[in-house]
């Protein structure tokens, strides 16, 4: 199935609120090389955030091959697993500019949703993504709800 916007439960869920009880989520970010190759990244809970139905903004560390590859291509697919079901949501990136006086500086990235693929078995059930556990939770939670803060501005 395919939708072209994210629905309330998606937009209520990235919405960058709740960060601790989110805080064992993981999402895989998709982006290709100069040479054509997949590159797969990890992004957190505490680095994206929903703007509206059909937008998502990234803060991502500076200087990563992610970060190069968006900035080259203008394409990333976000794949993540929500509420049973797996999504693939392929952007449309832009560079957002550089906060000058942020904590923990990223590159930040508008992203215009261009559809999502939802996967869903009628045989099977999807129970869990990618989890994690943070070795420094408090420090991870307060840089988190920075990243969050500057993805709002």
């Amino acid at each position: 199935m395919e939708i072209k916007q994210l629905d309330a439960e998606l937009l209520e869920w990235l919405g960058g609120s709740d960060l601790e009880s989110k805080q064992h989520e993981a999402m895989q970010l998709l982006t290709v090389t100069g040479g054509q190759w997949p590159h797969l990244a990890m992004i957190s809970m505490g680095e994206v955030i929903a703007v509206s139905p059909g937008c998502l903004r990234l803060a991502l560390w500076q200087g990563t091959q992610t970060s190069m590859n968006m900035m080259e291509t203008g394409k990333a697919t976000l794949i993540a697993v929500h509420g049973q079901r797996i999504l693939h949501v392929r952007l449309e990136v832009r560079l957002l500019p550089e906060l000058v006086d942020t904590t923990h500086p990223r590159d930040r990235y508008e992203c215009n949703i261009v559809h999502i693929r939802i996967d869903q078995a009628p045989y099977a059930e999807i129970t869990s993504g990618i989890t994690f556990q943070l070795k420094d939770q408090t420090g991870a939670l307060a840089r988190w709800t920075s990243t969050i803060d500057d993805l709002r501005i």
